[in-house]
């Protein structure tokens, strides 16, 4: 965009210096013509005199006029082939004939009656030595007109450099506000309105930085407080569990679920508010991603199964393999998407795990049959709190599942996709590295 801009700016004086140019050559080529014009026809009326008063002088003498015209066609080279003779009656005596308007005309009169008259028809014909002269001449203004085309040039650059700067310099403040850098500083020393435009773009982004920062921290406060009662409520889930006479199963299963509910709600709160802040604490340590896949499938098979809803592998490598992810992050990891899944899945669905190598980092990859998605809004399934409607889910989850996954994929250096699977639903695609940098 900056380079845009300057450019615009740039072309638009290039133009008019261009224009200007032209024009100042054009003027210039066309004063010198004009000047040579009136030059060589005041000369050619003063040659036309002197042949006339030649003329009168020869017929005091008797002499025919035509062989006067002759004679000038051998003594004058400016005039050879373009003077005639034309009687008083139109008739022609002497000389080329020509149809079109006369460039000079003389009478030539003896004793006070006009016998004829000498007539300049044709172009002026330049001499060598002229020729030569206008040639340096052109080439003279040829060379001011480049000269003032170049000056013009650099100066427009200047100008396009200074007229570009405020709007660079605001260009400049706007991408870092956008990119989250709240703290913006920018030279004072631009047009008012731009100076106006950037304190008030400062201010925004001042208060932006305050409610961000609040936010940031309610929602880690948030986090801690709600994991809390959410662990106590296990422990008393177990103790109810040992109450006499037992209560009702389905009563016990309802409790069960919100309880699960609950402690994943909390735990992806605390994962996303965390990695929001930059601070999702990852332990990296070898752990073989087959076996993490096949304890995501072991731990959630029973609910899918309940569900009507195979959980199933597939293209999972047939030998051990190492890399240095943070296991329990993973886990929680394939939880969240696994879950996503079951939330859309209907009965007698299929949920897919795969696994693929891709150079030094490995693809994980969970397909599900649910109802497919819109290609456009697929990366924003992985914003806080968003639902596709597509994918409309009755089940008041949380929201935050798809969130936590990008927040461990990305404290893991990875990145996560969201597309169509070919088994009908949503495919998520997790490509890991290997072996993640540790600073």
């Amino acid at each position: 965009m900056i380079v845009r801009l300057f450019a615009g700016i740039f072309s638009t004086l290039a133009a008019q210096a261009l224009l200007a140019s032209v024009v100042s050559g054009g003027l210039l080529v066309a004063l010198t013509y004009q000047g040579k014009a009136l030059e060589t026809a005041s000369r050619d009326r003063e040659r036309l005199d002197g042949f006339v008063a030649t003329v009168v002088e020869g017929a005091r003498a008797g002499r025919h006029l035509d062989a006067f015209v002759n004679e000038l066609d051998a003594r004058d080279s400016r005039l050879r082939g373009r003077v005639s003779l034309i009687s008083p009656g139109g008739q022609w005596i002497a000389g080329p004939t020509a149809t079109g308007p006369a460039r000079a005309e003389r009478a030539v009169e003896l004793n006070g009656h006009v016998i004829a008259l000498a007539r300049i028809i044709g172009p002026p014909i330049l001499t060598d030595s002229e020729r030569r002269y206008l040639s340096t001449l052109y080439i003279g203004i040829a060379a001011v007109v480049l000269g003032l085309f170049v000056g013009l040039l650099v100066a427009g650059y200047f100008f396009a450099r200074r007229w570009s700067r405020p709007q660079i310099e605001l260009f400049r403040i706007s991408r870092e506000v956008v990119h989250g850098d709240h703290d913006v500083t920018f030279d004072e020393n631009v047009p008012a309105e731009t100076l106006a435009t950037m304190r008030n773009l400062r201010r925004i982004a001042s208060q932006f930085s305050r409610l961000e920062t609040a936010r940031r921290t309610w929602l880690v406060s948030i986090a801690d407080e709600l994991k809390r009662p959410t662990e106590n409520m296990g422990e008393h889930f177990i103790q109810l569990c040992a109450v006499q006479p037992a209560l009702p199963a389905a009563l016990l299963g309802a409790i069960e679920e919100d309880t699960h509910r609950l402690i994943h709600m909390a735990e992806d709160l605390s994962a996303v508010a965390l990695a929001d802040l930059g601070r999702l604490p990852v332990r990296f340590h070898p752990v073989d991603p087959r076996a993490l896949i096949h304890n995501a499938v072991y731990a959630h098979r029973k609910r899918a199964e309940g569900q009507g809803v195979r959980l199933e592998t597939s293209t999972l490598p047939g030998y051990t393999i190492l890399v240095k992810w943070d296991g329990n992050r993973i886990e929680q990891l394939f939880g969240a998407l696994i879950d996503n899944s079951l939330r859309y899945t209907p009965r007698s669905g299929r949920i897919v795990l795969g696994l693929e190598s891709s150079r030094d980092a490995w693809r994980l990859i969970i397909d599900d049959s649910a109802p497919g998605i819109d290609v456009m809004l697929a990366q924003r399934l992985f914003e806080p709190f968003y639902r596709s409607s597509d994918r409309t889910d009755e089940s008041a989850a949380s929201g935050l599942g798809l969130a936590t996954a990008r927040a461990i994929v990305e404290a893991h250096h990875g990145r996560i996709e969201a597309s169509n699977s070919p088994i009908g639903g949503l495919r998520v695609t997790v490509v890991l590295p290997a072996n993640p940098p540790t600073a």
